[in-house]
């Protein structure tokens, strides 16, 4: 059975949280982590110092000024290598619990079947290495197989622990939330006859036809560039197939569904598949129900937190609320 691993944010934790739920096709580990900016549980370091290279020291003219350059430089020296051995202490602690922590993990996970992994946001940023330095360790030891942790670049100021991270974590994150695997048990709560499509992706027309018995008017809003012939076969065959003419509206520009007003006078549900994070809810009557299709956590704390009566499902949320009473 594939396992899905879900990390999420938990603090006053000593060390990772782990519990594991049997859903209906897949096992779902939840793993609670106290993590930060640079920071793992306990353990933090968040900079290095300043390195004496970066620095520009005063010119010196008389043997105490340059006395007093030189002690200068000397501290400077000092504290550098201070710093450095108390981050080497700190990622050799941190590197050991990672290690314990997979030990204890594995009784979770099955190798013979797929594990993948999802991040809360709050974690993801925290573990996870820009772009921009995703590179550099693609080329070093670490990629190679060395599992050695003198192998591990360094990575000054916060970004220390997603390199330790990066050398450790084994399993691939996940990315499928558009694969009708994922899909189906969202359409479960399309329980309303009156449906707003937002935007285009591969299980779109998938979705639009699991719940088109119960359909009694279909919206759909798309980018103008994701109006093409297909699309226009896929209405054309609906309308044949059900009876049911899709009034299709395009929007042209960058960001167009940050700027859309729903207004509905009754409750309607909402298919989004376009992972834009801030679409206006205000226009929705009480009792809509919006379906993110791509997991979009700013989304989520947007429309959640709002207040009115719209109700919000995900995959990720499903995720974060499995086990809970």
């Amino acid at each position: 059975m594939d396992t899905i691993i879900y990390f999420y944010k938990k603090r006053d934790l000593q060390k990772p949280v782990i519990d594991s739920v049997l859903m209906k096709d897949y096992q779902l580990v939840r793993v609670g982590l106290d993590v930060g900016e640079g920071r793992w549980f306990s353990h933090a370091f968040s900079t290095l110092g300043i390195t004496v290279t970066e620095q520009t020291l005063p010119l010196a003219n008389s043997l105490k000024a340059r006395l007093r350059v030189f002690r200068e430089r000397h501290n400077q020296i000092r504290f550098e290598k201070q710093q450095k051995r108390k981050l080497q202490d700190v990622r050799e602690q941190v590197y050991s619990e990672i290690k314990c922590f997979l030990t204890e993990l594995a009784s979770f996970v099955d190798d013979r079947f797929e594990c993948r992994c999802v991040y809360a946001d709050t974690v993801r940023k925290s573990l996870i290495l820009p772009e921009d330095w995703r590179s550099h360790i693609e080329e070093s030891d670490v990629r190679k197989g060395n599992d050695s942790i003198d192998s591990v670049d360094p990575a000054t100021g916060v970004h220390w622990l997603s390199w330790l991270w990066q050398q450790c974590w084994p399993y691939p994150e996940f990315d499928d939330y558009l694969q009708a695997q994922w899909v189906d048990p969202l359409l479960e709560n399309a329980r309303l006859h009156r449906f707003v499509v937002l935007g285009l992706a591969d299980s779109t027309n998938y979705a639009i036809l699991r719940c088109a018995p119960r359909m009694k008017s279909l919206r759909w809003i798309l980018r103008e560039s994701e109006d093409d012939q297909r699309f226009r076969d896929f209405v054309e065959d609906f309308y044949t197939e059900y009876g049911l003419a899709a009034a299709v509206q395009t929007l042209e520009g960058e960001r167009v569904f940050s700027h859309l007003l729903l207004e509905t006078g009754e409750p309607i549900c909402i298919l989004d598949f376009t992972g834009e994070p801030r679409i206006p809810v205000n226009g929705l009557a009480r009792g809509s129900i919006w379906i993110d299709f791509c997991s979009v956590e700013e989304k989520a704390r947007r429309i959640i937190e709002r207040g009115e009566g719209i109700f919000y499902f995900s995959i990720k949320e499903i995720w974060k609320q499995a086990g809970k009473p």
